[in-house]
């Protein structure tokens, strides 16, 4: 049996579980700023999952139609950094002011 460090097998233990998914969600929403540029950060932020399906603020109209148009490509960037599929859907809202 070869040695494992204690960080190591924790977190494959924690990732093994259902709590293991919602860490890796919040870890994806952490990352947020270095997935995206910040063109997009500005005008659109991640305000939950439900299921697997992310939430995002958008700041306008014209942002939300813009990024509809990306939600495939989105979603892929998120799952790519993920290295898996968390997220299978996208939902816009518009933020109110």
């Amino acid at each position: 049996m070869e040695p494992h460090l204690l960080g190591k097998a924790l977190k494959e233990f924690i990732q093994s579980k259902p709590l293991g998914e919602n860490l890796s969600q919040i870890e994806l929403l952490s990352g947020w700023k270095e997935i995206f540029p910040p063109v997009i950060c500005k005008h659109a932020k991640p305000i939950g999952i439900r299921g697997n399906e992310l939430i995002i603020m958008v700041s306008s109209s014209a942002w939300l139609n813009e990024l509809s148009f990306l939600k495939e490509e989105l979603k892929n960037r998120l799952n790519e950094k993920a290295g898996k599929e968390l997220i299978k859907g996208i939902r816009f809202y518009l933020k109110e002011d």
